[in-house]
């Protein structure tokens, strides 16, 4: 008896322990679930988020504005980078380059956005950062590098290239946690993927479905078993096409973490409370406006050299042509000689005044182009906020144009000034120096001889000598039946005369001797 109360004494003191235990275990569960984990607080925090756009074509240009924007976004430390991504694709060297960076950058989460689509290039830049996301209605995918053929039709490059390009994206895969073998799909058109679903362990409940995505070469080597164990596959890719995807299928397959209707959808769900902007500079633009039509310069450019060199001379298709190949180049630059566009404009002018008056006088073309450059280059000088301190300030509203219409103002006050001290220093001032210290001509038109002859005494067929350069207008000597040589102005249609060639006067009319090149 006294065995058996001891027994019992026993086992209610086992039991005693057990229920606290029980106890203590409800309540440790009970705290944790009142109390949020540290990566649940960590997902409430606001976070901060940098914005870069990426759009238009995959050029060098596109690169170097992305590489200067990730220095800048970094010194910010945020929390995202979002990469806005909306392009066709372009240049594979300037999209690996691209990819490098974005794949160097260590601190924030480097995010895709896609904004309307990434395709060729884009996709591989999309694929480059940490996470992917959509806006809806947008596109992924196809990245065969491809080049123009010989009938003008665009053909696929060859394994020399998709080969590296596969292995790139392989590579964004395995790092950023992408199906791998959906994205060589990317490149390769002969890539047949399949996908198997069957149910494992049926009727027991642990009855699950499982997935395979698989090459259709591999399931074509399956026996029957197998074949029956996975039943019909899905095709996600046909053999002979390229994977391209909309918003909803990059979900279904992996690629894509979410689906937003529009940005400020996305910076909620993600928790972004601030934000920047990285903008692109005006060197930048410029090279992005000149990367654009950098082909159609370049077939001016040498068109222009091309009938320079079959003209006598050098005239003006010769300076247009180096003009324009020398934009195309200056683009290469622009980036980094942003902060001197205004000089450089100023200086080009300049330039041009100085060739319409010594080199192709009468033609209006290059002064022109210095009215428009110097124009431009007091317009990208001004600042609004460097305007002189008697400018008002304007009310701030939705919209004020009022600073718009003061920085007007304020601009064609001072192209008032600089054309009108010119004329008044010439007309009143300049004339008042001593006769050494004057560029001016003091000679009265009273008094004043003109250097050539009436046009009476020339008749057509009459042969001469060009004194000066024919552009198309300039002097011309000829021989008299007195046996004297007198000198003419004539004019050519256009044709550039070297002086010292020979020439024939084609007609005379109103006052004007036309003439030709005598052969």
């Amino acid at each position: 008896m006294k065995l058996l109360t001891q027994i019992l004494s026993v086992l209610m003191l086992f039991a005693a322990f057990a229920v606290a235990d029980t106890t203590q275990t409800v309540k440790d569960s009970v705290s944790a679930r009142d109390v949020p984990s540290q990566a649940a607080k960590d997902s409430l925090e606001k976070k901060h988020a940098v914005w870069i756009k990426l759009e238009g074509d995959v050029e060098p240009t596109m690169f170097d504005f992305c590489a200067r924007a990730i220095d800048d976004a970094l010194k910010e430390n945020p929390d995202y980078i979002v990469f806005e991504i909306n392009t066709f694709g372009g240049r594979l060297d300037a999209a690996f380059d691209l990819v490098d960076t974005i794949m160097a950058i260590k601190g924030p989460t480097t995010i895709a956005l896609v904004k309307k689509k990434a395709i060729s290039a884009g996709s591989l830049i999309a694929l480059a950062c940490q996470k992917l996301y959509m806006l809806e209605a947008t596109t992924i995918g196809d990245c065969a590098p491809i080049v123009q053929g010989g009938d003008g039709t665009p053909q696929i490059i060859g394994e020399k290239i998709q080969s590296p390009l596969r292995a790139k994206f392989r590579n964004l895969a395995q790092r950023n946690g992408y199906p791998e073998l959906l994205s060589s799909a990317f490149v390769t058109p002969e890539l047949e993927i399949l996908e198997l679903t069957a149910t494992l362990d049926k009727g027991k409940k642990t009855e699950r479905d499982t997935t395979l995505i698989i090459e259709g070469l591999k399931y074509d080597v399956l026996d029957s078993a197998e074949k029956s164990f996975w039943g019909t596959p899905k095709i996600l890719v046909k053999e002979g096409e390229l994977l391209t995807m909309t918003d909803k299928e990059a979900m279904e397959l992996g690629f894509s973490k979410g689906t937003f209707k529009d940005r400020e959808d996305f910076e909620t769900a993600l928790a972004i409370e601030s934000r920047s902007e990285v903008e692109t500079t005006l060197g930048e633009d410029i090279a992005s406006a000149i990367a654009a039509i950098s082909g159609l310069l370049l077939i001016l450019g040498f068109g222009a050299l091309y009938i320079e060199f079959k003209t006598p001379g050098f005239g003006l298709f010769g300076i247009i042509g180096i003009i324009l190949i020398g934009i195309v180049f200056l683009g290469q630059f622009a980036p980094q000689l942003d902060g001197y566009i205004p000089a450089i404009l100023l200086v080009a002018g300049v330039a041009l005044f100085l060739v319409e008056i010594f080199v192709m006088p009468g033609t209006f073309l290059f002064g022109i182009g210095g009215i428009v450059c110097m124009i431009l280059a007091l317009a990208l000088s001004f600042e609004p906020s460097e305007m002189p301190e008697y400018v008002p300030e304007a009310i701030e509203t939705t919209f004020d144009a009022t600073p718009w219409l003061l920085g007007l103002l304020y601009m064609l006050c001072c192209a008032a000034i600089a054309l009108v001290f010119p004329i008044a220093a010439s007309k009143y001032l300049i004339p008042l120096l001593p006769e050494g210290w004057t560029p001016m001509l003091k000679t009265d038109l009273e008094t004043a001889a003109s250097p050539t002859e009436a046009v009476e005494t020339v008749s057509i067929g009459d042969i001469g000598t060009a004194k000066t350069f024919l552009r198309p207008v300039g002097q011309a000597s000829f021989g008299m039946t007195d046996g004297s040589t007198k000198l003419f102005d004539v004019q050519t249609h256009g044709e550039i005369i070297e002086a010292g060639q020979k020439v024939k006067v084609e007609s005379v009319q109103e006052g004007h001797i036309w003439v030709v090149l005598d052969e």
